[in-house]
């Protein structure tokens, strides 16, 4: 075993440049997989927490068209997207045994159910502010939430850029396009938590200051556990790669 791992190691530094820094050598998944994270079940859990939170507060009392807007929010958010932005983090306890097509197959599907729960969200509150004849974005929380859906769009966008990499690579090289993407659907998630936290501290929230920093510890929680583990992939293999353009 020594000598034949040994002999992939000689046969690795024996290639040439171009080959060494091919997107294939930077895209291929090594067959050490990292060991499994309890860190994106923590995030899970915490996010089914706060969702049972946001659905007793807007039910509690009864039913009305913008019960709808926070708990579609938290149902896209932080439960939809984080499990899609977990799906494709290495060490994910819930899909590292899956093989990498079936990850990325899980990761747009959810990513694509998330888009649709947050756009329907939008129209929920946007449709309850015409009805009450409500003026549109005056609060933090409205402008955040405005970006975050505007984000929302060019990461869709960038998804299909980076399914069809291979097909661009005459534009900008795969794994350049695959970072993109990645990095601003890090700030995409990061924009739509944030607005979630400042819905916690607006006007509507009428439920005491216990289930309120409960709210944000659990959504800061589920911020940086999710966030975390991408962006220092992300990190890594930017700076691997400038690496490479360096040689």
């Amino acid at each position: 075993m020594e000598t034949e791992a040994s002999q992939i190691t000689t046969n690795l530094s024996e290639m040439p440049p171009v080959e060494r820094t091919s997107e294939s050598s930077h895209l291929v998944t090594p067959n050490n997989s990292p060991k499994p994270s309890y860190l994106n079940l923590v995030s899970n859990i915490c996010a089914l927490i706060f969702t049972g939170i946001i659905l007793y507060c807007c039910f509690k009392d009864g039913a009305s068209l913008f019960s709808f807007h926070p708990t579609l929010m938290a149902l896209g958010w932080l439960i939809l997207m984080t499990s899609a932005i977990n799906a494709v983090t290495p060490g994910d306890f819930a899909t590292e045994w899956m093989p990498i097509r079936l990850r990325s197959a899980r990761h747009w599907v959810l990513q694509l159910l998330a888009g649709l729960i947050i756009l329907v969200g939008f129209l929920v509150i946007l449709s309850n502010k015409i009805i009450n004849n409500k003026y549109h974005f005056q609060t933090l929380h409205a402008k955040f939430g405005l970006a975050a859906l505007v984000f929302v769009c060019f990461t869709s966008f960038g998804g299909l850029g980076a399914l069809y990499s291979l097909k661009l690579k005459d534009y900008l090289a795969p794994i350049y396009i695959k970072l993109l993407h990645a990095s601003v659907g890090l700030v995409t998630f990061c924009l739509g938590t944030i607005t979630i936290i400042l819905g916690t501290f607006s006007k509507w929230w009428s439920f005491g200051e216990v289930l309120r920093y409960t709210s944000l510890v659990l959504a800061l929680i589920i911020l940086i556990l999710t966030v975390l583990r991408p962006c220092l992939k992300v990190y890594f293999r930017l700076k691997e790669r400038l690496g490479y353009s360096n040689n």
